[in-house]
């Protein structure tokens, strides 16, 4: 999990001083939404820490994955996702989302 931000834990302490959103907003030079959030979370949560996550984790090797879809994308643009999924033994749902979302790459035909 992520440390929690230096910001974050400045934006209770104004919060605590009873300190207003947007003067928070104004010293530390940042949106006000964003102090608003922060002090949303603690008075959820009671702390400065981050939520827990949700959701199932990623059981395949992701790095050896990501690193080997990487060269093969490399060496060919245009080479189907399907094929590089087929080829590393991986389902074409996994290899589309470590494109998509990891390498922030797009499908070619759109």
């Amino acid at each position: 999990m992520a440390a929690p931000s230096i910001k974050r834990s400045t934006i209770i302490e104004f919060y605590k001083q009873k300190y207003s959103n947007e003067i928070t907003a104004r010293l530390l030079k940042t949106l006000r939404q964003v102090v608003s959030r922060h002090i949303k979370r603690f008075k959820e949560i009671g702390s400065t820490s981050d939520r827990s996550r949700s959701g199932r984790p990623k059981t395949f090797n992701v790095t050896r994955t990501k690193k080997l879809i990487r060269m093969r994308i490399k060496q060919n643009p245009k080479r189907s996702i399907r094929k590089v999924a087929q080829k590393l033994n991986t389902s074409h749902t996994a290899a589309r989302s470590i494109v998509r979302k990891d390498h922030k790459l797009k499908p070619y035909k759109f």
